[in-house]
Parts: structure tokens; C-alpha cells; sequence
């Protein structure tokens, strides 16, 4: 039977992503995406909040240009773990992120100077961030 795994989202970030390494020296950056929903017609919208991830190169990218309150496009696929916490067994669900359109600058750096389109080679596959006008 084929599967397929794939997640498309417009939202504002919540905060500035965080950024680290692993023991390997892998660079992981994370941060939650705010996407806005109405539950019926009429009715004021509510937000559900994402975690999302990012790896490799695609992840230092991410650090650099992502700041909170930018509004984004986002492609990735849900992955889902468990790992031994405090209370026992934690699942987390999370978006490992695949593709990034950048919508709408926002924050201190309103007026920063990126190029238009900036690709990152991650592992043979052609991944971009742009940013809409």
C-alpha cells in the first residue's frame, strides 16, 4: 500500500527559532508556527500552534533569516517520536521542514538586505527560501 506524508501551512512564527547541534555536529533549528482556523462561519478564528523542525544546512538558514512574527509558507511531513521524560514516556509530533517561502519580513531587521531567492544544496536536493514582495 502506498503512503504519502505531507504538510502545508501558512503561519506567523511564535518566537525567534531556536538553534543547536547535535553530539555529531548535525545543526537542528526548531520553533512553533501559529496557523490561524475558524472552528464554523461566524465564529472567531483560534489558532493551533506547530512544531516545526529543521536539519542540516536547511537549519542555519532557518537561524539566520527566520525572526518572530514573520509570516511564512511551509512544506514538510509530520514525524512523530517518544523519549523518556520525567512524567515517563513523552510523544512529541512534529513537521520536519522541506521547503520555506518567506511572505512578510518582520521585527528589527525589517529592512535587512537578503537576496531574493537564496538556494541551500542539502544532500543533493535543491531547497529555497524566498521572499514575496
Amino acid at each position: 500500500m502506498k503512503s504519502f506524508n505531507k504538510v502545508m501551512l501558512i503561519g506567523n512564527l511564535t518566537a525567534d527559532p531556536e538553534s543547536r547541534s547535535t553530539q555529531t555536529g548535525v545543526s537542528v533549528a526548531y520553533f512553533t508556527l501559529a496557523v490561524n482556523r475558524k472552528i464554523r462561519p461566524g465564529q472567531e478564528e483560534t489558532a493551533d500552534f506547530h512544531r516545526v523542525v529543521a536539519w542540516g544546512k536547511f537549519a542555519d538558514l532557518v537561524a539566520r533569516l527566520l525572526k518572530k512574527g514573520m509570516s511564512i509558507f511551509m512544506v514538510g511531513n509530520l514525524q512523530s517520536h517518544s523519549f523518556e521524560g520525567k512524567n515517563g514516556k513523552q510523544y512529541v509530533t512534529e513537521i520536519v521542514l522541506q521547503d520555506l517561502n518567506i511572505l512578510t519580513w518582520k521585527g528589527k531587521e525589517s529592512k535587512i538586505e537578503e537576496p531574493e531567492v537564496e538556494e541551500v544544496d542539502l544532500s543533493g536536493e535543491e531547497i529555497s527560501a524566498t521572499m514575496a514582495v
